[in-house]
């Protein structure tokens, strides 16, 4: 079993990058403008539910938010581990 993430949700996202197995996502939305892809995922992980927004530009992540049932949203300025969470569910989509 897997690590749960704590219910103040420090180091979410650390917590996920380390056990991948145990994240699961679902595609809900996908729009293009221009050269602009924005992505919305339900996410699942141990004892925590969401969504992760991301809007991708030239192939890179410009913004993201992780937003949890725990009640904390994790954006790309309060955790650089998020672009690496934002790549991981890219690359397995493809």
């Amino acid at each position: 079993m897997a690590k749960s993430i704590p219910s103040s949700g420090a180091g979410a996202v650390r917590i996920i990058l380390k056990n991948k197995d145990n994240f699961h996502f679902s595609l809900r939305n996908k729009g293009q403008e221009g050269d602009r892809t924005s992505y919305l995922y339900d996410v699942f992980y141990e004892n925590a539910t969401g969504t992760l927004n991301m809007m991708v530009k030239d192939g890179v992540v410009e913004i993201a938010a992780l937003n949890l049932s725990l009640g904390k949203v994790i954006t790309l300025d309060s955790d650089t581990n998020l672009k690496k969470l934002c790549t991981f569910v890219l690359e397995s989509e493809k």
